[in-house]
């Protein structure tokens, strides 16, 4: 991927309106039939409310070799982006720029005639992108091959299953040398050995400097696979970026954890007005602090050290109240549960006061964290704990790695750090 090269993909202010005059006109009958003349007689004027906008002034470049990922969630406008930039449908506003082929796999059930065999398609697919048929013969068995759908490729695509159908789907839209590669949740369908296989030739097709766009909803593909990302929202693309942090920052806003810059630095937070998971419960949990081992107040911790939690609270009336630590990655996996039903499940809480966790060994990978704190009635098992307060975006904190582990180390999306001694029991010499 060159930072110098013309972009392959440009999109200028694109937006993308639709009619829907029956939102604004109500439901008697008077409405409904000044909506339908409206919907089908152009030459009656409409108003700004009789249009719903999927996109608008979204604009960003991807470049040869390089791989955007588009995050979003469900009717954030990513489909829409897709079959513009894929020719099915025209822009309102602005315009977009493709250079080369362009080969898209937008959705199962797109793209393939389903009274067609898997070979025919295969050729029909290839000549709409402007392939000859000799180049599509020479590619065939490699297509086949890819698609690992070999005994059904002369049955009729209108029986085969959905993973079956974007297998082939997707290997005739990367074989057949299309300079844009646009891709909708292909990761989504399909076992996992064909999402490792479509991963390792995402990475080979830029390497031979095509560009490809991809969505998912798999925060772990995008960041692996993609140099850059968008976030698209109600329309608008809220975020362009690093993959890494187009996904940190979709997750984040998806799950809550969107801190301040005060309390990002901060060793004690009041919970009294933070939002609660349980919308109109009783407020119990009234801070939260972190401390080193030595009670001294702490946001920067080491891996295999101590950590100090005191969680304030009030009101206590529970008969058998628990406690809980639960703590985020960047990524809103949850890396970590700790709660005070596994070592103390009569803890004498009662009023008002302060409970602590002292977590004897704090076993993350180097990164940031977000902690959750969930207050609840312990009923002696697992399925007989009752959530009473919880507190989604409680604590933020930083952990290094420190001398914990050697070599290259551990972030805090690979899980927990472990020490283990290593030996080599049994070896054999290579040489024969």
């Amino acid at each position: 991927m060159s930072s110098n090269a013309s972009p392959t993909v440009r999109v200028d202010a694109i937006g993308k309106r639709y009619l829907m005059p029956h939102a604004v006109h109500g439901t008697g009958t008077g409405g409904r039939i000044m909506a339908h003349l409206k919907e089908f007689l152009p030459f009656l004027s409409h108003q700004e409310d009789d249009y719903f906008w999927a996109l608008r002034d979204v604009s960003f470049e991807v470049k040869p070799g390089e791989v955007m990922g588009i995050l979003g969630r469900n009717g954030s406008g990513k489909s829409t982006l897709l079959k513009i930039l894929s020719g099915v449908t025209a822009p309102t506003t602005g315009k977009a720029m493709l250079r080369g082929r362009v080969g898209s796999l937008l959705e199962v059930g797109t793209g393939f005639h389903p009274d067609l065999t898997g070979r025919e398609n295969v050729f029909m697919s290839g000549v709409l992108l402007g392939i000859g048929k000799r180049e599509i013969a020479a590619k065939l068995d490699e297509i086949i091959d890819f698609s690992g759908i070999e005994p059904f490729i002369d049955v009729p695509v209108k029986r085969y299953s959905s993973g079956m159908y974007v297998r082939l789907a997707y290997a005739v839209a990367s074989m057949l040398h299309a300079d844009v590669l646009i891709l909708d949740e292909v990761m989504a369908v399909g076992d996992a050995a064909f999402r490792e296989k479509s991963q390792r030739n995402i990475e080979r097709l830029a390497g031979e400097g095509r560009t490809v766009l991809f969505v998912s909803h798999n925060a772990r593909a995008v960041r692996n696979l993609c140099h850059t990302g968008i976030i698209l929202d109600k329309g608008q693309c809220t975020f362009q970026g690093s993959a890494a942090d187009a996904v940190i920052t979709y997750l984040q806003k998806i799950h809550h954890y969107q801190p301040s810059q005060e309390e990002l630095t901060a060793t004690r937070w009041n919970l009294d007005d933070a939002p609660r998971l349980h919308d109109g419960g009783e407020r119990v949990l009234t801070s939260v602090s972190l401390h080193a081992a030595d009670g001294t107040p702490a946001r920067e911790f080491h891996t295999g050290e101590p950590m100090r939690v005191r969680i304030g609270f009030h009101r206590c009336t529970l008969r058998q109240p628990y406690f809980a630590v639960l703590i985020h990655n960047e990524y809103a996996e949850r890396v970590a549960t700790i709660n005070s039903s596994h070592f103390a499940p009569d803890l004498d809480a009662h009023g008002n006061g302060v409970a602590e966790c002292l977590i004897e060994d704090l076993r993350l990978g180097e990164g940031s964290y977000y902690m959750m704190l969930d207050f609840g009635q312990y009923g002696g098992g697992r399925g007989l704990m009752t959530s009473a307060d919880c507190v989604p975006n409680a604590a933020t904190f930083d952990v290094s790695l420190g001398g914990y582990l050697g070599g290259i180390g551990l972030d805090a999306f690979q899980g927990a750090a472990h020490r283990a001694r290593w030996s080599v029991v049994t070896s054999t010499s290579a040489a024969g």
